[in-house]
């Protein structure tokens, strides 16, 4: 599954170096009944993985919105791989 993670920042930040990306990318695979049970599964686990993460999240620097753009069924295989943490973020829109 694709989900689409947009930020909505409600601190400037500290400097000129410091990026605040504007939205990111992640796949994750999840073991569900339907579609719409993937995709919360799916939101929950990238929410809580942010949380831990994050402390800027978690401060309130930003809000998050979460959304499953593509949902698939993926091969078993997938689900006994350990989960991919990782985010594409991006800048601008």
């Amino acid at each position: 599954m694709l989900l689409h993670g947009k930020l909505h920042w409600s601190v400037i930040p500290p400097s000129d170096d410091v990026c605040q990306p504007q939205g990111f990318y992640c796949h994750r695979y999840v073991l569900a009944s339907n579609e719409q049970s993937a995709a919360e599964k799916a939101v929950d686990r990238v929410q809580s993985n942010l949380s831990r993460d994050g402390s800027w999240l978690n401060d309130g620097g930003a809000i998050l919105s979460l959304e499953a753009e593509e949902i698939r069924a993926a091969p078993m295989h997938r689900l006994l791989k350990p989960d991919d943490r990782g985010h594409t973020f991006y800048e601008q829109d």
